[in-house]
């Protein structure tokens, strides 16, 4: 069963691959998903479940943060525009 896991993970990978070179970039992501399930399938069989999950949790814990201090930093920096428009409007009225 892990043989043909794994052969299948290395048919998927090439096919994503030859896709990825002919641009046709939504097959290749559609083989790349389809990889992704194959390494969860053989990591299944060699009881490495409990490891892919804490990496998949770490890795959606950056992604998130990542996103939070991105709205930060555009929220803050759009209010520092709002600012600077209203001294700019305060200057020229007087």
């Amino acid at each position: 069963m892990e043989v043909a896991l794994i052969l299948g993970l290395f048919i998927s990978t090439a096919l994503s691959l030859n896709c990825l070179v002919g641009q046709k970039h939504k097959l290749s992501g559609m083989f790349d998903v389809i990889s992704l399930c194959l390494v969860v399938a053989v990591a299944y069989q060699f009881d490495q479940v409990k490891n892919i999950i804490w990496v998949l949790a770490v890795v959606a814990a950056v992604i998130i943060v990542f996103f939070l201090f991105k709205t930060y930093f555009k929220k803050k920096k759009e209010k520092k525009h709002i600012v600077e428009a209203e001294y700019i409007e305060e200057k020229k009225e007087d």
